[in-house]
């Protein structure tokens, strides 16, 4: 109680924006890309299949965060399972936010390549991870007033793109809308979709403070609802304009529809820049935030490693491999690859966690 008393504390509705600044960094670029090559029948179902699932995740991830209020998960984890549980899960985790960090990058950085700055070399685009580290260094509570900044910007023009994509549009080429077949879930796609709904596990650094971390599932879940529009209309504006199977065959279904908008009104021409200018204002604070979480995870080991000085080399390190990444179909298949370990996090981590404590009880009662 002491230690939750002495950290600033952050509401519900601040968590709620860096959740929204979540979806909004990782839930355009592959997305659409993947829910529509994993199903040839209903794509709403494989969409809030997932939801549920993230639902579910972030409750059993609030539960863990609530065993021991004004601690991060990583302390918990600790403290509850030792260096055996620090190990297991959050090694795995610190690659698993390394590898993410080093994806949105070069996935943002290859989309500005390919449509607006053609000639702009990838090592200047890569550097806006620097940004994201400055940002960090000031802590989370400055990443959260930042973050309520750049929403007023980027969610209403989300929206106003969205609603601009409705032009143009075609009913029946969604068809089927109800019927599936089920045929997602033996598609990698699907469980690569996964990707969107995870943005709970960056609240590991954040439980300490909330004086209730027990309910920090509801923020998530109704950021998941507010930002589901915009989600779907990620993968079916695509569909519904250029049909489902040409919408397979381009590499950025959404842009190439923000990019086939066009009204004589609009005093912008360009919505692909716009849009893309957007997506960098979230991606910004998603890097911010997770850049948080892995140096409060390397100092939950190392209590006494420089808090700065880890920032700036994680920032050096991510920024160089990005450069490992040479082609769109590399980003594609790295995220794949990490289905698995996705899954792992979302739902055993802290599963493992909660049972532990539990177990430890029942045992004690019986003995």
């Amino acid at each position: 109680m002491k230690q939750a008393a002495a950290n600033p504390q952050i509401s519900m509705p601040q968590y709620f924006i860096l959740q929204i600044m979540i979806f909004g960094a990782i839930s355009f670029y592959l997305y659409p890309y993947f829910i529509i090559n994993s199903t040839n029948q209903s794509y709403w179902i494989p969409i809030l299949i997932w939801m549920m699932l993230g639902l579910l995740g972030a409750w059993l991830f609030s539960r863990m965060m609530a065993l021991h209020q004004g601690m991060d998960a990583f302390a918990i984890t600790k403290l509850e399972l030792g260096w055996p549980g620090m190990i297991v899960f959050i090694l795995p985790m610190m690659w698993f936010i390394w590898r993410s960090m080093i994806v949105m990058i070069r996935a943002h950085t290859e989309i500005i390549s390919m449509t607006i700055l053609h000639t702009t070399p990838q090592w200047c685009l890569n550097g806006v991870i620097l940004i994201s580290v400055f940002l960090a260094m000031g802590g989370l509570v400055p990443i959260v007033r930042t973050a309520g900044v750049f929403l007023l910007v980027s969610l209403p023009l989300s929206f106003g793109l969205t609603l601009l994509g409705l032009s143009d549009i075609h009913l029946y080429l969604g068809k089927p809308w109800i019927h599936t077949n089920w045929d997602f879930i033996t598609s990698s796609k699907f469980y690569a979709s996964s990707c969107i709904w995870l943005g709970y596990l960056y609240y590991a650094a954040c439980g300490k403070y909330t004086r209730k971390p027990g309910n920090l599932w509801k923020p998530y879940m109704i950021a998941a609802v507010c930002f589901l529009p915009l989600i779907a209309g990620s993968v079916y504006l695509p569909v519904l304009t250029f049909s489902a199977e040409m919408s397979r065959n381009l590499t950025l279904p959404y842009i190439s529809k923000m990019d086939s908008v066009n009204h004589y009104w609009l005093i912008v021409e360009n919505l692909t820049a716009v849009f893309i200018s957007t997506s960098m204002l979230y991606l910004i604070l998603a890097l911010s935030l997770m850049l948080h979480c892995f140096v409060t995870a390397i100092k939950a080991m190392f209590p006494s490693w420089n808090e700065k000085l880890l920032y700036l080399l994680i920032g050096a390190a991510t920024y160089a491999s990005t450069f490992f990444i040479t082609s769109w179909n590399g980003i594609e298949k790295s995220v794949e690859w990490d289905s698995p370990f996705r899954l792992y996090l979302m739902f055993l981590f802290p599963l493992a966690v909660i049972i532990k404590p539990f177990m430890a009880e029942r045992m004690k009662s019986h003995s």
